[in-house]
């Protein structure tokens, strides 16, 4: 007899929410292109336990840098030669927050998907960190203007949860979070983090109910 197991935010850093994240990410498909970018990076996902609360980290990027400034992202990359996924996103979380690597947990990684423009490849690579708190940044101003969490919680309410679609026809998941517009890959990324560790009647995305707030 098969018994349903919800897979709720109270036991997100289980073993077998781990499990079931990393099995169900790998099962995601992913936007189909004509022709995939040969240029690669990777990005750290962080799920991390802030005061008791499970919530995802993220950066603001610099208003300094060329492209996307301003825009919220993960932390990440680009890669170096001969460097794996796994490498690249705990390096450039290190150059970009401070974050000691030893307080990451690594999960392993889900598909690459193409990033804006299709002109690079993303590899979205899961990691855990508890008790985390603002003594574990040294934020590396040049890159990233700020560091922040979201309570996984106010992910999961549909309330903050609205879509993009663009010229092109694709529609991405759109998450706001108080003065936070997380949207693109990093939301799509997001979405796919969520939908793989917690089971629909926790966590819920019908994209086409949401309100449009960005069209491209």
């Amino acid at each position: 007899m098969s018994i349903n197991v919800s897979f709720g935010i109270h036991n997100i850093f289980s073993l077998a929410s781990r499990e079931r994240c990393m099995t169900n990410l790998k099962k995601i498909g992913i936007p189909k292109f004509r022709k995939l970018p040969t240029a690669t990076a990777a990005v750290l996902v962080p799920l991390c336990n802030v005061q008791e609360v499970p919530s995802i980290l993220y950066t603001v990027r610099s208003s300094n840098l060329r492209t996307n400034s301003g825009e919220i992202s993960f932390p990440g990359g680009k890669t170096d030669l001969d460097e794996t996924p796994v490498q690249t996103a705990l390096r450039e979380t290190v150059e970009e927050i401070g974050l000691n690597p030893k307080k990451i947990e690594v999960w392993g990684q889900g598909p690459a998907v193409p990033g804006r423009n299709n002109k690079i490849l993303i590899t979205p690579v899961i990691g855990s960190i508890s008790n985390l708190s603002d003594e574990d940044f040294s934020i590396n101003t040049k890159e990233v203007a700020e560091a922040f969490t979201v309570p996984v919680e106010v992910l999961c309410d549909p309330k903050n949860q609205y879509y993009t679609q663009y010229r092109n026809g694709y529609i991405l998941p759109v998450f706001i979070a108080e003065q936070y517009k997380i949207w693109g890959i990093t939301a799509y990324i997001t979405h796919a983090f969520l939908s793989s560790i917690l089971t629909s009647d926790v966590y819920r995305n019908d994209w086409q109910k949401r309100k449009v707030i960005l069209q491209n």
